[in-house]
């Protein structure tokens, strides 16, 4: 900070001429009020003459130079400069940290004990109606809550409020002999958060496998949507005979079909336009293919595309290049900064970051947190025993350790049961295993808190201060449970008069899925 000298400078000054001390007579004395430069120095307000047994008058005061007041109030102003841009700093700073919150998956608004429903969307035939017992899953595209059903709508997850409804489909009507069609929706980019949203339709018909009646799913149609406006940008009828699946792949749909000759075809064509970009056949094992079931999937990985069939497993490159093959009995899932693991058939475990590279490689089974409040470098969790019994009829102590998120690198180890990674709120982990909830330093592993009792709960979230839980009351409600991450301690406990299936968050607000397939909006 800027240190400002005053400094009396005696030339800038008309010093006045000295009045004579005697009885009822001041010494010269500006500082307690300003004499115009003509005027008289009168006595002093509220006081009496100086007797005449004083040695003297008040000592003479001298007025600011120019200089002087001007370098005070270039102090002034410069302390009330770093007082307001702190303020703005700060605010700055806190709204950052709130959409770096909100942004991150189980992100919301803080919500209070009055926490109530604010908005509900029925539910939508084709889609999540309960009828048929089959729900699709909303989805968030560019801050819009696109519903699946018939028809497929937009709406604003702040206010419930409908934004747009695909005016008619251009998809195909079923066949006859369908027990119902379906409809879901997913959005583009590696975490299918990013426009166009992708649509497919299919038809589920009945079918008898050993005596059983089953229903199977037939794709008929896809669409791609503008999230912005509903505008229906592209649109076709499929072969649900023949293909398979559909889902979009960096900018474009990426199909996979069954070929006249039992190969698999994957096309990649353009989201916008619809033009092939190319087409890739693939041939599946021979053998495996001859006494397994006919089966056939695709989907982004990571920046590649998986494709899973009847004695196949290859990930192809944006151009359709074959860059490895995935070891069999391989599982994915995404993190909450935008990564993925990936566990093989062997038990190891494969860390990427969310540019698609990969990190490192762990045994043992990752437990990544539930939600965070948005931070990049929040650690993962490895645990290990408690659970296989060796040779020798031993069973190891269980025992877990946080790793680098980067490296792998081992920062602490606990020991313990641990189930989940409940949440990641600043320099604390909030972690569960056998029932109980704890909080811990994430730098050193060490127990900051242990929570009362059992707190059981379904989901969690954060609103970047405070964890909310959201579970089954036991009444037919569902509960919202807010606690401290500082102190573990409850702040409330609110029932909700419905019971949900499945909660998530959508721009901030905590949406709970009913039993019957509604959406409800809390706040």
């Amino acid at each position: 900070m800027r240190s400002f000298a005053l400094e009396e400078v005696e030339e800038d000054l008309d010093e006045p001429a000295r009045v004579l001390q005697g009885p009822g007579v001041q010494g010269t004395a500006p500082a307690h009020g300003e004499v115009p430069d003509d005027g008289a120095h009168l006595v002093a307000a509220g006081r009496g003459p100086v007797s005449g047994g004083s040695s003297g008058g008040t000592r003479p005061g001298r007025r600011l130079s120019r200089r002087a007041r001007g370098l005070l109030g270039a102090a002034v102003a410069a302390v009330l400069v770093l007082v307001v841009g702190g303020l703005v700093v700060g605010e700055r700073n806190e709204a950052a940290r709130i959409e770096r919150v909100l942004a991150s998956p189980g992100g919301v608004r803080s919500l209070g004990a009055d926490v109530a429903v604010l908005w509900r969307i029925d539910p939508v035939a084709g889609g999540n109606a309960p009828d048929l017992g089959r729900w699709s899953q909303p989805t968030l595209v560019d801050g819009v809550l696109v519903v699946p059903g018939d028809p497929v709508a937009g709406y604003d997850p702040v206010t419930g409020k409908r934004l747009w409804r695909v005016a008619e489909s251009s998809v195909p009507a079923a066949s006859a002999s369908r027990s119902g069609d379906q409809t879901s929706c997913s959005g583009s980019g590696p975490r299918w958060d990013r426009g166009p949203v992708v649509c497919t339709t299919s038809d589920f018909r009945p079918v008898t496998i050993f005596g059983e009646t089953s229903e199977e799913a037939h794709l008929r149609g896809v669409e791609v949507i503008d999230p912005a406006t509903g505008e229906v940008v592209t649109s076709r009828a499929v072969d649900g005979e023949t293909t398979a699946a559909t889902v979009a792949f960096t900018d474009g749909l990426a199909t996979f079909a069954w070929g006249a000759g039992g190969q698999v075809v994957v096309t990649l064509e353009d989201l916008a336009t619809g033009e092939v970009r190319w087409t890739r056949e693939l041939l599946p094992d021979r053998e495996e293919s001859a006494v397994s079931a006919r089966y056939l999937q695709g989907w982004p990985d990571g920046d590649g595309l998986r494709v899973e069939a009847t004695g196949l497993s290859v990930t192809l490159d944006a151009d359709g290049a074959s860059v490895g093959r995935r070891a069999a009995g391989s599982w994915d899932s995404t993190l909450p900064d935008g990564g993925r693991v990936s566990m093989e058939g062997d038990g190891t475990w494969t860390v990427f970051a969310p540019d698609g590279r990969e990190s490192f490689s762990v045994e043992g089974n990752v437990v990544p947190f539930d939600v965070t409040d948005g931070s990049v470098d929040a650690p993962l969790f490895v645990s290990d025993g408690g659970d296989v019994m060796d040779a020798a009829g031993t069973i190891a102590r269980p025992v877990f350790s946080a790793l680098d998120r980067r490296t792998g690198q081992t920062l602490w180890t606990g020991e313990g049961p641990l189930d989940r990674a409940v949440a990641q709120v600043g320099d604390v982990g909030v972690l569960s295993g056998a029932g109980r909830l704890w909080g811990a330093d994430l730098a050193t592993g060490e127990r900051v808190w242990e929570a009362e009792g059992a707190l059981p709960y379904g989901q969690s979230f954060t609103d970047g201060t405070d964890l909310y839980l959201v579970g089954q009351s036991g009444t037919g409600a569902t509960r919202v449970t807010a606690i401290s991450v500082e102190s573990g301690q409850v702040l409330w406990a609110t029932d909700v008069p419905e019971l949900s299936t499945w909660t998530f968050s959508a721009g901030g607000r905590l949406v709970l899925v009913t039993d019957e397939g509604g959406l409800l909006g809390l706040g």
